[in-house]
């Protein structure tokens, strides 16, 4: 049976079939704050783990960084490798499950991101599966965002059963009403949070509480290997 977390490939088929977006087209404003905060040098390669349609990659890559884009969803590379091609992007795509990337790409960086995507996961062993393959790709010297949905205070997980149902949603670029998969999510409180991220192995540089119009309140922590 496919894990939960992959129902997001069957929201993003059915979105793209309308010929539509499921995410907007504006970048993250935690990314943007996280480059700036490194003073990330322009040229360096940056790694983002579940890059969805590729809104941030693409963004990045026209700032003049070298981007490798990794998602679950065959339908969200698909698009992705799309919409580079026609604006002339050279990121390099790679379909590749989160919990296991290092039997995608065998390969270290120094600098990775991942927006939104632990809170899909619900059971604490895809959770620490999850930080361990992150935790692995991290060179030495590395740097990791890590930005999850939730105000840091409230617990709350979502029954893994329905992740594939149908469930009407609304399409915020649009406002359109559509039936689409319901996936997965997960929030958990700082203490828990904190707590799983020094298990996995890292150092807790930076920790905030902050706001986008994508996801709402957000959880956002700025990671290294100990």
């Amino acid at each position: 049976m496919k894990k939960y977390y992959y129902a997001y490939g069957d929201r993003y088929k059915e979105v793209h079939s309308k010929g539509l977006l499921w995410f907007s087209e504006e970048p993250t404003p935690e990314l943007l704050t996280w480059i700036e905060f490194y003073q990330i040098p322009i040229g360096e390669e940056i790694c983002e783990i579940g890059c969805g349609e590729g809104r941030d990659a693409i963004f990045i890559s026209k700032k003049g960084y070298r981007i490798t884009g990794i998602d679950v969803s065959e339908a969200a590379i698909s698009k992705c490798k799309e919409r580079s091609q026609k604006n002339k992007d050279d990121i390099n795509w790679v379909v590749g499950d989160a919990l296991s990337i290092n039997d995608t790409i065998n390969k270290k960086f120094k600098w990775i991101y991942s927006i939104a995507t632990l809170h899909m996961l619900v059971d604490d062993i895809d959770r620490a599966q999850f930080l361990k393959s992150l935790y692995d790709m991290l060179d030495s010297k590395a740097k990791l965002l890590l930005v999850i949905m939730g105000d840091g205070k409230t617990d709350k997980k979502t029954d893994i059963s329905n992740a594939f149902k149908l469930q009407e949603r609304i399409h915020a670029p649009t406002g359109f009403k559509m039936m689409v998969a319901g996936t997965s999510y997960r929030g958990v409180d700082w203490d828990y949070h904190k707590q799983e991220l020094i298990k996995a192995g890292f150092k807790i540089e930076k920790e905030l509480d902050t706001f986008n119009m994508e996801y709402g309140n957000c959880m956002t922590v700025y990671l290294s290997r100990k």
